[in-house]
């Protein structure tokens, strides 16, 4: 990962916790499903998934989720704010569209998010899109309530094409939600009970990915066709032997 430093053009709130940052950032290349290291005054380094295909540059968002004043995100946003200038370490991360391991002929992607975890996907899908994939693409994205959704006008803009399918799916239901609810792994599986000819990415916390991918598993997911920045800094527990 190289230093490079990034202007701050804006740092907006789009939704009760969850702030979406845009840089600027000049002679910087990345390929969708890496991220960056924010480096703060203190010398602590915060990963965040950068959320904007390379063809967006040379603007590049991030989405940071500010749940806890005491967290160390919370510190982030108020270094954004304050400064016009930025510190990172980039690009960083090996789940991404040129892994060696992925073959962009795949007849189905799944590109699979729980929170923030959007913001990875959100490059992948926008970047398959610009290069033209033939396969169909299955955009699946997991929060705990209606509230906890943003980027509303993307997500339309995502439907209009033809090779897509995406879907929003809300944990905890509630009487003004009308649309999926439950867990994120059963809607997949009412879509696609059959997983042996896909792909997938997933993007989200340690328990959520695995777990994801537990049931994925159980209908025909190989291990090996999926990928997650998780597999890299937390191991997949051994399963006990039965």
């Amino acid at each position: 990962m190289n230093e490079v430093t990034a202007k701050v053009k804006a740092v907006e709130l789009v939704n009760k916790d969850v702030y979406q940052v845009t840089l600027e950032m000049d002679s910087f290349s990345f390929i969708s499903g890496q991220y960056v290291m924010i480096q703060l005054p203190t010398g602590e380094q915060v990963p965040y998934s950068i959320g904007s295909a390379p063809g967006e540059l040379p603007l590049l968002t991030l989405y940071i989720l500010v749940s806890d004043p005491d967290s160390l995100a919370h510190k982030v946003v108020e270094h954004l704010r304050q400064s016009s200038e930025v510190s990172l370490k980039a690009p960083g991360g090996d789940c991404h569209l040129e892994s060696e391991a992925l073959s962009l002929n795949s007849e189905h992607i799944l590109l699979i998010a729980g929170g923030t975890g959007f913001a990875q996907v959100k490059s992948l899908f926008s970047d398959l899109v610009a290069r033209r994939f033939q396969g169909k693409i299955s955009f699946y994205w997991g929060v705990r309530t209606p509230q906890d959704t943003f980027a509303e006008a993307w997500l339309e803009s995502a439907k209009q094409h033809d090779n897509v399918s995406v879907s929003l799916v809300v944990n905890d239901g509630s009487d003004e939600w009308n649309g999926r609810t439950g867990w994120l792994y059963e809607a997949i599986l009412a879509d696609h009970p059959d997983l042996s000819d896909s792909a997938a990415f997933i993007s989200g916390s340690v328990g959520m990915v695995y777990g994801t991918l537990d049931q994925l598993e159980a209908k025909g997911l190989k291990e090996n066709n999926c990928f997650s920045d998780v597999f890299a800094y937390a191991p997949r527990p051994e399963k006990p032997q039965l």
